[in-house]
């Protein structure tokens, strides 16, 4: 098969999008196909083979996030010349949507998923009045496409309720040889950020950002702290909102910027309770990588975290609208209980390892070769 993507974010950028695409491109090459990755120039050497890059603005006031820039006439030569089989559109933006409108006029077969809760992202950036808009336009968008693949199943039941055709669950997985609570660099790690043996740490990984509740969760950590003088806060990950949580919590953390790769997966076993309060997740890759490390995950139960954390199996899922206080509560109350901690700790890691990114992509796969399939012209014999 011949598959091109296209994305408005990919690497360097770190999110839950580029690595569930990473992830994809990969399992797509190792099975034969060839792949066309269209993304953002972000200024930085392209190590993806057969990536097409698109000059890209910066944002102002989100400066690691560069917008593509139109026009995209490049862009439409560029397919025509790679000739796919299938276009995998997985943002809805400009770049989105001038290769979904390519597609269509010349007969291509589309298909799209899903990834932000972009209805959401509008409350914590100040433009709820755009909501209505945001959402016809997104149904636009996606009843376009021969399928929309959507992470969880709490956001088909959302978009559904929305006027969203042709749904299909598309999880996501978690290397579970890389993300492990034995790796050989966690010792390291907690004596380079100064925690000691019987410190408890509690850690944070993604983005820095409103969209990510993060002040609710400062205001968790930070009653956690003040309980328990063992508890250690780690923060991997940056954003325009670091500096303000970085000065509200001041001593308490150790904050380490964006970490990827084997780095990242010695700061995860570092640790040893997961906090996440985002209500804005569609899936929530994060978490599933907590999770293959050994770590019990606090989060808020909405959104995809509410599906990959089992109450009280794999972590504590707490009611959305509880306070923080009470989030602070399920945290203490893991901290302190060591055998607790890790019988969930060991539950936690079994159900991750389940959830291979192999399986997952190869499923994936299959409804790209049908689709192909079926979008080949019936040949009619003659006479």
């Amino acid at each position: 098969m011949r598959i091109t993507i296209v994305t408005e974010t990919y690497f360097p950028q770190v999110n839950g999008v580029s690595r569930t695409l990473s992830q994809l491109v990969r399992v797509l090459k190792e099975s034969g196909d060839a792949v066309q990755l269209i993304h953002p120039d972000y200024g930085t050497p392209n190590l993806a083979e057969g990536s097409s890059r698109v000059p890209s603005l910066r944002v102002p006031f989100y400066p690691d996030v560069r917008l593509p820039r139109p026009p995209y006439r490049g862009v439409c030569r560029s397919i025509q010349h790679f000739r796919p089989n299938l276009i995998h559109i997985a943002t809805e933006a400009t770049l989105g949507l001038a290769v979904l409108r390519y597609a269509v006029s010349n007969g291509l077969p589309v298909v799209s998923s899903f990834h932000t809760n972009f209805d959401q992202y509008s409350d914590h950036y100040r433009i709820g009045w755009a909501r209505g808009l945001i959402w016809r336009y997104l149904r636009w968008f996606h009843n376009r496409t021969r399928e929309t693949y959507v992470p969880s199943r709490a956001t088909i039941e959302n978009l559904n309720g929305h006027g969203f055709q042709n749904l299909v669950l598309w999880p996501r997985g978690v290397d579970a040889n890389l993300f492990r609570p034995d790796r050989v660099g966690r010792e390291s790690v907690r004596k380079a950020l100064g925690f000691e043996a019987d410190d408890v740490v509690i850690s944070y990984v993604g983005r820095i950002a409103a969209e990510k509740n993060i002040d609710y969760l400062a205001e968790a950590l930070s009653r956690s702290v003040h309980r328990c003088p063992r508890i250690r806060l780690l923060i991997v990950g940056d954003g325009p909102a670091r500096p303000l949580i970085e000065a509200r919590l001041g001593k308490m953390a150790r904050f380490v910027g964006f970490r990827s790769g084997e780095d990242l997966a010695d700061h995860y076993a570092a640790s040893d309770l997961f906090a996440f309060a985002s209500r804005t997740e569609t899936f929530g890759n994060v978490v599933l990588e907590a999770l293959a490390s050994g770590l019990p995950a606090v989060v808020l139960a909405d959104g995809g975290p509410a599906e990959i954390v089992l109450h009280g199996t794999t972590g504590l899922a707490i009611h959305p609208d509880a306070p923080p206080s009470t989030f602070s509560d399920a945290l203490l109350a893991l901290a302190e209980d060591a055998p607790l901690r890790r019988l969930l700790a060991e539950n936690a890691r079994d159900s991750a390892r389940s959830q291979s990114w192999e399986q997952i992509m190869g499923t994936l796969r299959e409804r790209y070769a049908r689709i192909i399939e079926e979008s080949v012209p019936a040949v009619i014999p003659v006479g």
